[in-house]
């Protein structure tokens, strides 16, 4: 189900209130004339509540645990934190909005919500934990949210639950991301899915921003609009960049003090343009089974292509490990402070990062990632690794009870934290306008995982086109072709383990 129809009334009605009451450096455009649309707001506002209330979660009726304490394993980062954890309405929107859920869940169940925190020092610990519980057979948590890599090796072990046994569980409404779950389904068996519970699924999405001022002053049209119509393809992008590439303090080198089209980072961003441009690692077969699709005339068309966003001439800063060791940062921040400062058009970020934007004087907009070309069907982003897939340990014994208690908590989210996430990102990160929510919408409808990319670990083929760029090479044919026999040999292993559950 395609949410922007659910959520496209509500969100201008909130970005209509906070043209006047919000204040952030990107909001140099607004205008006080919301003022007189007060009555038709507050009309809106609750019609799009009204619509969410009225898809409830098909739960037992009289559903009582007596109290019980449902755990859930997940990791202790702040983002991980906010998904779980609100002792009180503090009036901070996400916190309240998961307060609200917590608390609504655990009086309908008669249950307590107990997150189990475990520190990512180093980031495969909570994995580890998780395994040797269930190995074990511990009765440690009764839901883990696990880093997307580290799930998908549990699942390969068997230590999940099948989602398809999970009664109450329903990836036909629409607090579940039903595009992850049927990618991570082989045959009849899924081990890991996502649904509205994960806020930081929205968090890791990529996207792009660019900044309003300096597309003005180049004058490369409404970016908005060819959103819209469908011709923001990564060739239309490619021949803005030059455009606004300048050495600004004219010493003959390009560096962090000069001005880019482009700015962007080395790691999982390169990863997300292969599945922006619509071309997958594993795709099913026709038994339902995934198969190694990565060998195609589109892929050695996008190396090229990104090759000439990357490598072409000065125009895009890209932050190396290099960099950020030297300037003891982030890379995520290194990005960051290069579009704040004004010093490039466009810069690829997951959606958290935006938050780094706050304090930025020039007005700046929020973008899909481009497409191959018009004939793709729609726009695509990856979720970064770092998000969270779902997983019930195959410990848990009572699947009813954990079935329900799941689907209340991600239609709950549905109704609280998703609209919280939507405010808190339109009306204090982005630029206030009708076309930033339409293309939020986009961003988050095409949201997407991927079976090779999940079940891979870090170093799979999902890596591609990282490393040849990393690498300046375009010689995707002999970079496949070392690697094929490994890959197609992994993936049998793979679906045979899956065959093997009992």
């Amino acid at each position: 189900m395609n949410r922007t129809k659910r959520t496209l009334s509500m969100l201008l009605a909130l970005l209509t209130v906070a043209a006047v009451t919000a204040s952030c450096g990107s909001g140099s455009d607004v205008t006080d004339t919301a003022t007189d649309n007060s009555a038709d707001t507050t009309a809106a506002v609750t019609e799009e509540t009204n619509e969410r209330e009225k898809i409830r979660e098909e739960v037992p009726a009289d559903a009582n645990y007596n109290g019980y304490e449902f755990r859930i394993q997940s990791r202790d980062a702040d983002h991980h934190h906010k998904e779980l954890t609100a002792d009180a309405e503090n009036g901070e929107t996400i916190n309240d909005a998961v307060y609200r859920r917590n608390t609504a869940v655990e009086e309908k169940l008669n249950i307590k919500l107990k997150p189990v925190y475990e520190s990512e020092a180093p980031e495969n610990t909570p994995l580890d934990i998780l395994r040797q519980c269930i190995l074990a057979g511990d009765d440690y948590v009764d839901l883990a949210l696990t880093h997307t890599i580290f799930g998908g090796q549990v699942a390969a072990d068997g230590l999940f639950r099948n989602w398809y046994d999970l009664e109450y569980c329903d990836f036909t409404k629409p607090w579940w991301n039903k595009n992850v779950s049927d990618e991570l389904t082989i045959g009849d068996q899924c081990y890991l899915a996502v649904g509205d519970m994960c806020i930081s699924a929205i968090d890791y999405a990529w996207s792009m921003v660019y900044n309003k001022e300096l597309a003005a002053n180049y004058d490369i049209g409404d970016i908005y609009q060819m959103v819209i119509d469908g011709k923001w393809t990564v060739d239309a992008f490619t021949e803005m960049l030059a455009q606004a590439s300048v050495d600004l303090n004219g010493d003959s080198k390009y560096d962090d003090q000069d001005q880019y089209g482009f700015t962007t980072h080395d790691n999982s961003a390169i990863v997300n343009w292969m599945f922006a441009l619509g071309q997958k690692v594993t795709q099913m077969d026709a038994n339902g089974l995934p198969e190694l699709v990565l060998n195609t005339e589109r892929m050695v068309s996008i190396v090229e292509k990104v090759d000439r966003v990357l490598h072409e001439g000065n125009q895009t800063f890209t932050v190396t490990d290099a960099y950020t060791k030297s300037l003891n940062t982030t890379h995520d921040l290194g990005v960051a402070n290069m579009f704040a400062a004004g010093k490039t058009l466009f810069a690829a970020m997951r959606i958290y990062v935006i938050d780094n934007l706050r304090s930025m004087e020039a007005n700046f907009g929020i973008i899909p990632f481009p497409k191959f070309d018009e004939a793709q069907d729609t726009y695509y982003t990856h979720v970064d690794g770092h998000a969270p897939l779902m997983g019930v340990p195959a410990t848990v014994v009572d699947t009813e009870r954990t079935s329900v208690i799941i689907e209340c908590l991600n239609a709950e989210s549905y109704r609280t934290c998703v609209p919280a996430m939507y405010d808190i990102v339109l009306t204090e990160k982005f630029s206030r306008d009708e076309m930033s929510v339409k293309m939020l919408d986009l961003i988050l409808d095409g949201r997407t995982q991927n079976f090779g990319y999940v079940y891979e670990g870090s170093t799979g083929m999902q890596w591609a086109l990282t490393n040849l760029m990393k690498s300046n090479s375009t010689d995707f044919t002999s970079y496949y072709s070392k690697r094929e026999k490994q890959a197609v040999k992994y993936y049998n292993q793979i679906v045979e383990a899956h065959q093997n559950i009992e």
